[in-house]
């Protein structure tokens, strides 16, 4: 029989979502716990002192204040969730293009770019000495943390994060043709259950890193400015160990993006078919042709170029 934690957690879950839930609302929920900490701490306060006052409130006073103090945090969490992508797009290295950002941009890119080269140098390196086993596992760690090197130079990103989700994103471009932009959104509605639970769950994972990220990060910052303020030098310098929490944040994140852009290379392998029958268009047999039905399919959604509904004959091959 379920406990009545359970049912709670269960019905939490149907209205407000199980990603919100992990990914958004238990990152808020420790952010505003260290706050109160340190709020009581600033003030000359205990955590028994704060209980203390709680116990003199009367049972109804306490739901009221319980049930305001829950609507607060689910309002803050879905506020952060505003932020979630903007967040997002900010560590993967879409940055505004202020001067002073496209330079460092431009620094952090060709760092990038340089990291990405010379482990393919040492791949070939391997290759020759016949290392092959060595090789092969370091050009498949390269191929999920850069972009393939066809596409090293224009598409590399200035963050290591940024690159992880731009290398899932040229997967499906280099296997098959298909802009995993404009048809990642039409082809995840038509996955199976335990497909969608896997992407979900890696997603998720890749939310809650970057929600802790975010929010330790803004914890390390406004404390201790607040604290410093009010003459707690030694509680400014606590606060300052959200940064560390922040950093390990970061460290998932990477782990995290990892394993969502593997996932998304799966559902591109195993259910990329299933647009084409539900749009009711034949499977090409050759993967040339195949090709040129999904950018046909990509030309169409992006410029509204005519689609005829059937993949274009292949260039025949050139003769030497």
């Amino acid at each position: 029989m379920n406990t009545l934690l359970e049912v709670g957690l269960g019905s939490a879950e149907r209205i407000l979502g199980s990603r919100f839930l992990i990914a958004v609302l238990l990152p808020v929920l420790v952010a505003a716990g260290g706050s109160g900490l340190a709020a009581l701490a600033a003030t000359d306060h205990t955590p028994g002192d704060a209980l203390r006052a709680w116990q003199q409130y009367s049972a109804s006073g306490q739901l009221m204040a319980a049930l305001w103090i829950l609507l607060g945090l689910i309002a803050a969490a879905y506020v952060l969730a505003l932020f979630h992508l903007p967040l997002l797009r900010l560590l993967e290295g879409y940055w505004p293009q202020t001067a002073l950002l496209r330079g460092l941009a431009r620094r952090r890119t060709e760092r990038q770019r340089s990291k990405a080269r010379a482990g393919w140098d040492r791949v070939r390196e391997l290759h020759d000495a016949g290392e092959r086993t060595g090789g092969s596992t370091l050009a498949a760690q390269l191929l999920t943390a850069y972009p393939p090197p066809p596409r090293l130079e224009q598409g590399c990103l200035p963050t290591a994060l940024g690159n992880r989700l731009r290398a899932a994103e040229y997967y499906p471009l280099e296997r098959y043709g298909i802009d995993a932009v404009v048809v990642w959104a039409r082809l995840r509605p038509l996955l199976p259950p335990e497909a969608t639970d896997r992407v979900t769950a890696a997603r998720t994972a890749l939310d809650s890193a970057i929600s802790l990220l975010g929010l330790s990060a803004a914890f390390g910052t406004v404390w201790p400015v607040v604290l410093l303020r009010g003459g707690h030098a030694t509680l400014a310098a606590l606060t300052l160990l959200a940064w560390p929490v922040a950093w390990a944040a970061h460290r998932a994140s990477l782990q995290a993006a990892t394993a969502y852009g593997q996932e998304v290379r799966v559902v591109f392998d195993l259910h990329r078919h299933a647009l084409l029958r539900h749009l009711e268009l034949a499977v090409p047999d050759d993967p040339a042709a195949e090709r040129i039905l999904w950018d046909d399919l990509a030309q169409f959604y992006l410029r509204n170029v005519p689609f005829s509904g059937s993949a274009r004959t292949p260039p025949a091959p050139r003769v030497p």
